[in-house]
């Protein structure tokens, strides 16, 4: 939005004020000019708080069409109100009818940019939402600002298809998480806060790498080039790099199950320092303790409140370990930015890079004589992607996801200077394309890995009291536990289940000890 468009207010025939927007030498009107408070009857029907618990709506105007919202009955936990035009609120806020928009479980952004809603939005539903999401679109709004309202429309679905993606892993995976959190908080004192990392590494040039196909291309120039740059592997690339003889900086591990090991089993040097969260699989970090970083589980928001901003958090908000990578890369300081095997589709039809623990697995296990391993990536592409192409490549609907929310990423956090190597793969908007040849010989005269011999792992700062002795105390108050456990596996979740989890949760409370 290059120019916030200005508004005029108006009295109606009925008294009410009205709201026209100047289009060259006329106005149009966002609602009637004769009875504005008829358009309360034109979504009555429309609103299912029974069905949601936030109200996401898209154009707002003098916010009549929300009149049902003072009914008795229309009660959502949250309401979110989104509007290109920038102070409509100081009319809302006039208007005798919607006044009542300004209450506390109602949140308006008028002339947001895309990117703070984003940020605003994903904040929102990472908190407490359980059943759902409705979106309400204001017609006259979206005929009037099409590109702007489709831009937040696009923001939305991304959001709503992270939640449903969230209620499916909470589902499926919330004891795993819950466990895993319990246990890794156990040893939290072993761990250093990820932020003590923050702004260390300012200025210098790093290599933020992924296990795409495209990370074969870039490992030779990066092999020469090791000395000059800071390179952040996510765990599934550790291998492939080892591989080549290179050891990352830093790794980043998230994933909360344990077939995460396999990436470690054939690459984990005493020199790679390791930035875990708070529900990575428990025996990783208690193999090699590292970096600690919060993310949206109820157990770092409890750890936070215990300990404010002491552990920081590289929670990317992509659901994904390659973007809490670039974001630790982008909290480093580090600039420029490379980013290696980001290939958002099946390269050169090849699923993962060579000697990467999923590429490993399937060169020993399917492969054989008659079904090299070659026909064997052709057979599980055409079956993964469907035949979807992006970009005239075999892709899948969840790479663009995938894709989509690093975007989102770069826009939010305005990450600059980034350049994506070896560029078969699809674009990334807000990157560079760079052959791994051209940015290396950029960077040929750079100190650091000279300035930085080694990222050392620093020994952990023990506080004055431990934080878990602090945690076991909280949890054991006023059914603390049973409230995180709640929030852990949702307010659906049957009661045998949290009734399990309570044992388990409890008998591993008792049974650790401090170190």
């Amino acid at each position: 939005m290059d120019r916030p468009p200005s508004f005029i207010v108006e009295a109606s025939r009925e008294g009410l004020p009205t709201l026209a927007v100047p289009r060259g030498g006329s106005r149009t009107y966002l609602h009637s000019r004769i009875s504005p408070s008829r358009e309360g009857s034109s979504l009555e029907a429309e609103f299912h708080p029974e069905r949601y618990d936030v109200l996401v709506v898209l154009g707002v105007g003098l916010g009549y069409h929300l009149l049902p919202l003072t009914a008795e009955g229309i009660n959502y936990r949250r309401i979110l109100l989104i509007d290109i035009l920038p102070g409509i609120e100081n009319e809302i806020a006039r208007n005798p009818l919607t006044s009542f928009l300004n209450g506390p479980k109602t949140r308006l952004l008028s002339g947001a940019s895309s990117e703070e809603i984003e940020g605003i939005l994903f904040d929102l539903l990472d908190t407490g939402v359980e059943r759902g999401i409705q979106v309400i679109e204001h017609p006259p709004s979206i005929r009037l600002f099409p590109e702007y309202y489709g831009r937040v429309k696009e923001i939305v679905q991304r959001a709503v298809d992270r939640f449903g993606g969230n209620r499916a892993t909470k589902a499926a995976f919330g004891p795993r998480y819950l466990r895993n959190a319990i246990l890794n908080l156990t040893a939290i004192d072993r761990f250093v806060p990820v932020s003590s990392l923050f702004g260390r590494l300012s200025g210098l040039p790093g290599v933020v790498v992924t296990s795409g196909p495209t990370l074969d291309g870039v490992v030779p120039h990066l092999r020469k080039a090791r000395s000059r740059v800071v390179v952040l592997a996510v765990d599934s690339a550790v291998s492939s790099l080892s591989a080549a003889g290179i050891i990352p900086d830093l790794a980043v591990s998230i994933d909360p199950q344990q077939h995460v090991l396999e990436h470690f089993a054939h690459a984990w040097p005493d020199s790679l320092a390791t930035v875990f969260s708070t529900t990575s699989y428990p025996l990783a970090p208690r193999r090699q303790a590292g970096y600690i970083s919060l993310n949206s589980h109820p157990a770092s928001q409890l750890l936070d409140e215990l300990r404010p901003g002491s552990i920081g958090s590289i929670d990317s908000l992509t659901g994904t370990v390659a973007g809490d990578a670039l974001l630790l890369a982008h909290r480093l300081g580090l600039s420029p930015i490379a980013l290696a095997g980001f290939d958002f589709c099946f390269t050169d039809h090849a699923i993962y890079a060579r000697n990467s623990a999923y590429q490993r697995r399937f060169a020993l296990y399917f492969q054989n004589r008659f079904h090299p391993v070659e026909s064997q990536n052709l057979s599980y592409i055409f079956k993964s992607s469907g035949g979807h192409l992006v970009d005239g490549r075999f892709s899948r609907r969840s790479f663009e996801a995938y894709r989509s929310s690093i975007e989102s990423l770069l826009r939010r956090e305005s990450i600059r200077n980034i350049h994506r190597l070896e560029p078969t793969g699809v674009r990334l908007q807000g990157a560079d394309e760079l052959s791994a040849e051209r940015f290396f010989e950029g960077i040929q005269h750079s100190t650091a890995i000279e300035a930085v011999p080694a990222l050392p792992l620093p020994t952990p700062i023990k506080p004055e009291r431990p934080f878990f002795g602090d945690l076991r105390e909280v949890l054991s108050e006023d059914d603390v536990l049973g409230r995180l456990i709640t929030a852990s596996l949702g307010e659906g979740a049957p009661r045998a289940v949290v009734e399990s989890a309570r044992r388990k949760m409890t008998h591993m409370l008792e049974m650790e000890k401090k170190e």
